[in-house]
């Protein structure tokens, strides 16, 4: 599947979730407490691959390892660490860590492709 066949069904189901939660759905724990994290990493990947295209002028850009490393160790870092420690409404957990992580790992094996530029 294209890239951005990928991002918008992520985008998609992340917003679904956001708006049914506004609205008082609860959905299922592993679900209500970790889709959205392991969905995180592809979707901001994907805007920052896009990001860098578009700046480079190069539509076969492809985001390096320590690039996705850096989006990786800042999803951590800031939902992890720094917004618990702000907003009660925030807790730090290691399974999102890891939910980061695989998401990584998706985005690194199946996203991040050069573009495919159709005729």
């Amino acid at each position: 599947m294209h890239t951005a066949k990928w991002f918008w069904s992520f985008f998609s189901i992340y917003l679904l979730l956001y708006v049914a939660n506004r609205l008082g759905y609860i959905f299922p724990n592993l679900i209500q407490f970790y889709l959205s994290d392991l969905l995180a990493v592809p979707v901001i990947a994907t805007l920052s691959l896009w990001l860098m295209r578009w700046l480079l002028s190069q539509q076969n850009f492809v985001l390096v390892y320590w690039q996705l490393i850096f989006i990786i160790m800042m999803c951590s870092i800031i939902f992890e660490v720094l917004l618990p420690y702000f907003m009660e409404r925030y807790v730090s957990d290691s399974v999102d860590v890891l939910m980061y992580l695989l998401g990584g790992g998706f985005f690194w094996k199946v996203m991040n492709k050069p573009s495919v530029l159709l005729p």
